[in-house]
């Protein structure tokens, strides 16, 4: 399984993951990211791809923070 995360509004995935979890990246420590700012699906072994799903709100951390 493939995991594509899009900015809302776009039709080409921005980040893609396994079925173990995806990262987006190039985000400023501090940066709040509303609900609804990235979207994302999982494409199975057929091919087909799942209605995309809001990824919840979060604030990028600080490397430094050890979370």
């Amino acid at each position: 399984m493939q995991l594509n995360v899009y900015k809302k509004g776009e039709s080409t995935p921005s980040f893609n993951g396994d079925d173990t979890g995806v990262a987006i990246t190039g985000l400023a420590a501090g940066t709040v990211v509303v609900t609804g700012d990235y979207e994302v699906t999982h494409t199975g072994d057929n091919l087909s791809e799942s209605s995309r799903v809001a990824v919840e709100g979060f604030t990028v951390l600080d490397a430094d923070s050890g979370a």
